[in-house]
Order: structure tokens, then sequence, then C-alpha cells
């Protein structure tokens, strides 16, 4: 995928002590020199490890360290040192480039690259990244590539912060998105398994990923409707939060069935919290003892049909 060269606005200029890493070795770039017919798409190069760029009819050019522009210009001075054109018409796109650029990792966002070719607030990135999905917890750092420590953030997208959205991000920095977390289903459910926080995501269209149906806040209900609901033989009575506070279990009883009737508050799921919600044996031999009689009823059933 190319990229073209555009700087961002003069309202965020860089800051005076910012300076444009440029290109490096190994970065890819496409050179339109429009006044060859025989390099009509364009010549698709490479940044040598010495940090040069050799091309046709332009020769060698050191292109390590110069910006975008800077690189167009030293393309076309080349032509016009060597006295092969006039007045060159050139033209340098980005295909990739490791310092012009800002990774963003994380589950709570697209991991990408943007290309970024001046300092730009945050705004600007996550936007062009197609905004935080709906497994993004509000908190952003981003990770510099020089010895600055770490800029961390809260950000909330139903609520954000004009501050926040105008911290400047730079060419060469990583923003990462940290997940709301998992939590965990286990026993009498209709799917056990772990599950992102990040909204219904099995039920109807709603997709977490692209931040539709997200919730906020998951509560155990919205669990149990997320899961399939209880099993016929739960112990719905003796259902279970287990959770770890600064490094200790702790252990929540919840009454589902006081919960359903609203007797009980709804509680909030944590990451990482486990759900269990155990077996009824009361139930489970009522059921077998059930499936049994029905299973000698259909017996029974099967053996007078034969007779008659």
């Amino acid at each position: 995928m190319i990229f073209p060269a555009v700087c961002w606005a003069q309202e965020a200029a860089p800051p005076a002590r910012f300076a444009n890493p440029g290109l490096a070795p190994g970065d890819q770039v496409l050179v339109h020199m429009y006044d060859f017919a025989d390099l009509g798409g364009g010549v698709n190069a490479r940044i040598a490890p010495n940090g040069t760029v050799r091309l046709p009819y332009a020769g060698t050019i050191q292109a390590a360290g110069m910006s975008p522009d800077a690189f167009q210009i030293a393309v076309a001075d080349a032509l016009r040192d060597r006295g092969i054109v006039k007045n060159p018409n050139v033209t340098v796109e980005i295909v990739s480039a490791v310092n012009l650029t800002v990774q963003l990792s994380g589950p709570g966002v697209s991991s990408k690259s943007i290309p970024l070719y001046a300092p730009a607030p945050l705004s600007y990135v996550l936007i062009q990244a197609g905004g935080l999905n709906g497994y993004a917890a509000h908190h952003l750092t981003i990770i510099h590539p020089d010895d600055e420590m770490p800029t961390s953030l809260d950000y909330d997208p139903d609520s954000p912060d004009r501050a926040v959205l105008q911290t400047v991000v730079r060419p060469g920095d990583l923003v990462h998105v940290a997940s709301r977390g998992v939590y965990f289903v286990v026993g009498e459910v209709g799917r056990p398994g772990i599950y992102p926080i990040g909204g219904a995501l099995s039920i109807g269209q709603v997709n977490a990923s692209s931040g539709i149906g997200v919730v906020k806040q998951l509560t155990l209900l919205e669990v149990l409707a997320q899961v399939g609901g209880v099993t016929a033989i739960a112990a719905r009575s003796k259902m279970r939060i287990l959770r770890t506070v600064d490094g200790k279990r702790e252990e929540i009883m919840v009454d589902e069935v006081k919960l359903y009737k609203g007797e009980v508050a709804d509680p909030i799921i944590h990451p990482n919290d486990i759900i269990f919600v155990p077996t009824s044996y009361i139930r489970q031999q009522t059921n077998n003892l059930f499936s049994t009689a029905l299973s000698g009823l259909y017996a029974a059933t099967q053996i007078k049909s034969i007779t008659d």
C-alpha cells in the first residue's frame, strides 16, 4: 500500500527540539520521473544499507536522513546536474518507512502503521486508525523511540478530554491500546469459555471489534445472556464469582434466582473474573430419573407397537 507524502497542519507544528528522523535503510519509495516514458509506472526502490538509492538516469543518491520532500528535490537536482532534463518533473511516494510512521498495537485497536512525517495530535492518529474498538480499555501508552519516558493517558471515547486528544504523537512513536480484559465462565452454562469484556458478542448483530453493541460495564446477567444461560441441572442459588484482589482470591456468592427477581444487585464483572455455576446433584439425579422414565416409556411404546 502506498501512502502519499502529507504533512500536518500548521497548528500541530513540531516542537523546536524535534528533529525529523527522515528515511532510513530498508525503507521503500516509489519515484515517479515523468520525463521518461519508459518509467511510466515509476521506480520502486529500497534504500540500501549504506543509505543510498540507485535510480535510472539520476544515478546513486544519498537518501538516509532525508524527508520525502528533500529526497524528491535531490532526485530532481541529480537529473538537472547531469544535464538530462532541464526542469525535471519528479514526485516521491513512501511505500514503507520505519521512522516516518506511527505504529498502533494492542487488542484495543486495529494494529497498523500510520504514515506520519511530522508531529501530530493523537486525535489525528486515532482517526487514521479507524478509532478504538470495543475491546479497548480507557488507557493508552505512547512509547517513544528515544530515551524519553512513555506517555500514559486515560482516554474515554464516550467523553473525550480535549487535552488528551491534543497530545502530540511523533514519527517513530508506538501507541499501545490495552484491552478491557477477559472473563471466564465454567460449570453448568450453555457455552462455557473465555470471553472478552467488550459487549454482548454472541447476541444479534453486535460486534465489539467495531464498537457496536458495546457496554461500558458488563454485569453478571449480561454475561449469562452471552453464554446461553444456565443448564437444567445448575445449582442456581450457589453461583460464585471468583476474583483476585491484591494477589488474594475472593469468592462472591450469588443467588441467581434472587438475581433474576431483582432481589439482589447485579454484580459488575471485572477483568479476569471466573464465574462458576456448580452442578445441583439433586437436580442431576432428578433429571436422570426423568430421562430413565422417558426411555422406559419409549421402549414400552415400541414393544406395544410391535406386538400389536
